[in-house]
């Protein structure tokens, strides 16, 4: 695992997240560090990069955005049948 430790480094480095494109986990360095260390995620550095974090920060944003027009949608299902 030191090519993962290496990118880790890199990401701290160069104040990116790790990005896992297979099950779109993000981590901090330290989270993936720390999640290592208790053998979790102890995969290959070829199974990440490193991203922006706000790239993340935009897509927690437009998943809020959609889970906002999901419950309205639903809030007005609820009142048209009088619940």
């Amino acid at each position: 695992m030191k090519s993962l430790q290496k990118l880790i480094q890199q990401a701290r480095d160069e104040q990116k997240m790790l990005w896992c494109r297979y099950q779109n986990l993000w981590f901090l360095p330290d989270q993936l560090e720390d999640l290592n260390q208790r053998g979790k995620f102890r995969w290959g550095a070829i199974n990440f990069e490193l991203r922006d974090s706000m790239e993340r920060v935009e897509q927690l944003n437009k998943e809020l955005k959609e889970k906002e027009k999901e419950l309205i949608f639903f809030e007005q299902s609820l009142n048209s049948r009088g619940w």
